[in-house]
């Protein structure tokens, strides 16, 4: 079912709402955290191996392809995940601009997006100018697959926060590609702002497509989801380092027996689809099948995940400590000479493709 909001942390400049909610929780005291989550004010406390925990890696939001995803911040009081598909245009599900409380969709001075938050960094941020949804979505009707289908908005920014934070292409999902899921020649990704975890962007690897729906315009995955990553983007990394955007999580589902989640195929919104609104929506934003752009030269934003890339060969063994330039140069070396990649010493996307395929299957989350 779609996900209850979560209250978010304004970044700079934010709308009056958000303003005054911020005043609100400087006059009010301090709620402790609970121990191991950090407390929903952007403390920053010292938070453990999110691996070991939910079976999910903390990933650095201001690296790409991380830094074109981010947090829609709804009216001060709450948020989802959403992710730049244009210099302008964010991709993001309808349900969260939903007030259920007033009974009404938000306005877009209410609603703010965030590129590249972790832990009270909000660097990269823009308002909504203004956002189309499918007219086919009935937020009052209970969530059901073929609602589903139509659980999508495009948030226009009022200036280009992709040239800073990149965006990411939309790539469809046909044989050839599940194939390459299922052999793990390509590995399913999923990033977004979760519950417990709303200030730190985490990554889930090792997931998969289990089913499809609506006449093959969803599908149903098991990556570890929650409450706070509806409209996150389910991404594709190929072990070449080729990435690109599948699926938008939508919805809770059940597959079987089992608990799992259903996520929008984009390939469904685009040129020659069912969806006859979506298509040109889409066509404006700049970014219909297009393979992505990186963070522009001068962004504060990286080109290169290359924080990722030492985590993962930590999380493999082959970082030596202390982990110093020197040790970062040779680690990754040793590891592009052993996959066959050319050798450079430097983070790529090629290199964090094959680290993930390289990477033990994680523990199963229970949901």
């Amino acid at each position: 079912m779609p996900r209850p909001l979560r209250a978010p942390l304004p970044g700079p400049r934010f709308p009056v709402p958000a303003l005054l909610t911020v005043l609100m929780l400087v006059l009010l005291p301090a709620t402790p955290a609970r121990p191991g989550t950090p407390g929903d004010r952007g403390d920053a406390p010292v938070v453990p191996d999110l691996t070991e925990m939910t079976g999910r890696i903390e990933v650095d939001a201001m690296e790409y392809p991380w830094s074109a995803i981010g947090r829609v911040n709804v009216g001060g009081r709450g948020h989802c995940t959403g992710f730049l598909i244009g210099p302008r245009s964010v991709l993001t599900a309808a349900h969260c601009l939903y007030d259920r409380r007033a009974g009404r969709w938000r306005g877009a001075i209410e609603l703010h997006f965030v590129a590249g938050y972790q832990r009270d960094r909000a660097i990269l941020h823009a308002p909504v100018a203004d956002y189309v949804r499918s007219s086919r979505f009935d937020p009052r009707a209970a969530p059901s697959r073929a609602d589903a289908t139509a659980d999508w908005a495009v948030l226009t920014l009022t200036r280009p926060l992709g040239r800073d934070a990149g965006w990411l292409g939309l790539r469809r999902l046909d044989a050839a590609l599940l194939s390459e899921i299922r052999t793990g020649r390509a590995s399913l990704l999923q990033a977004g702002y979760r519950r417990g975890w709303t200030h730190i962007m985490s990554l889930g690897i090792g997931c998969t497509v289990i089913g499809r729906f609506a006449k093959g315009r969803g599908i149903v995955h098991d990556c570890d989801v929650a409450k706070g990553d509806s409209g996150s983007p389910l991404l594709v990394l190929s072990r070449e380092g080729a990435l690109g955007v599948i699926g938008m999580h939508v919805i809770d589902v059940r597959h079987g027996s089992r608990n799992a989640a259903g996520a929008l195929l984009l390939a469904t919104l685009g040129p020659g689809s069912a969806d006859a609104e979506a298509a040109p929506i889409l066509r404006r934003a700049g970014a219909v099948w297009d393979d992505g752009r990186p963070p522009a030269d001068g962004s504060p934003a990286r080109r290169r995940p290359a924080h990722t890339v030492m985590q993962l060969l930590a999380r493999l063994g082959r970082l030596p400590a202390p982990a110093g330039t020197a040790n970062q140069t040779e680690a990754i070396a040793a590891f592009e000479a052993k996959v066959g990649l050319p050798v450079t010493g430097r983070p790529s996307m090629a290199l964090l493709g094959r680290l993930i395929a390289a990477l033990p299957a994680l523990p199963p989350v229970s949901r």
